[in-house]
């Protein structure tokens, strides 16, 4: 793995090949919940290739869209986004107060992205600072149980060579009375949240899946044990993911979807 690699581990390519029902799952539910209106200044937290970002920003005044990886906004930016930027959203309350961003957002929407923040209290708080009084948040994230089966054979497969699993895993899948208890803290009133199965078929397999979502699991190994660990990966979760009738991999997920109004 070069340093750029390490830097932003995040693949167009591989998100096109392995991963391209993210957005076309929610593509027309979540967008509906949102209710973009034409006045309206919308903040896209995590927005990845920008798929989501350039329908939103169609419907409203201002759209902008804001992704950890340079990688994405690169490719965010080549599918006509019109305003696309790296930003930690870990860090999102000073990029606000840095951008002048204060109570200026209508509404937050985020997509399959606030599961990658381990730091969700600093997320929420910057999601607060950047809206308005009365303004909203519309997101989907991974929910509790979320890829289990294969999460846990990623952990035991690295636990067996001496890393520890549980702390490379990136993700953080919070039930709905842990998300609430965040979203109250930070002056959100819940007004709708649904905690749902959503088993996805794979285009391609659990290997190429790994390869795209997992990559900070693989990350300590050498390049030949990172396709051993995909094997023993797929060996491990066969049983329950991979359906012989159809001959394809059908992943667990399961989400949590959330609307939220900012009280000031």
């Amino acid at each position: 793995m070069d340093t750029s690699e390490k830097a932003d581990p995040w693949s167009p390519e591989n998100y096109k090949i392995h991963a391209h029902f993210v957005p076309k799952l929610v593509k027309h539910d979540l967008i509906t919940l949102l209710s973009p209106r034409s006045h309206e200044r919308i903040l896209d937290l995590g927005c990845g290739d920008g798929m989501l970002t350039r329908q939103i920003q169609e419907m409203c005044k201002e759209c902008i869209g804001i992704d950890k990886s340079q990688h994405m906004i690169e490719e965010a930016k080549l599918n006509e986004c019109k305003d696309v930027r790296v930003v930690d959203c870990e860090k999102l309350t000073e990029w606000v107060n840095n951008q002048g961003f204060v109570g200026y957002f209508d509404s937050v929407f985020s997509n399959a992205a606030l599961h990658w923040m381990k730091n969700q209290e600093a997320v929420i708080e910057g999601i607060a600072k950047c809206l308005k009084p009365g303004g909203k948040l519309v997101a989907e994230l991974g929910g509790s149980g979320n890829v289990q089966i294969v999460e846990k054979s990623l952990i035991s497969a690295l636990d067996k060579r001496g890393y520890n699993g549980k702390e490379l895993s990136p993700w953080y899948f919070p039930s709905p009375e842990d998300y609430t208890q965040i979203l109250n803290k930070y002056k959100f009133s819940v007004n709708y949240i649904s905690h749902f199965s959503r088993p996805t078929e794979l285009p391609t397999t659990i290997g190429g899946w790994v390869e795209t979502f997992g990559f900070s699991f693989l990350a300590p190994l050498e390049d030949n044990e990172k396709e051993i660990v995909k094997g023993e990966v797929e060996e491990m979760s066969r049983d329950e993911v991979f359906n012989n009738e159809t001959d394809k991999w059908i992943l667990n997920y399961v989400r949590l979807r959330i609307v939220a109004q900012f009280n000031s």
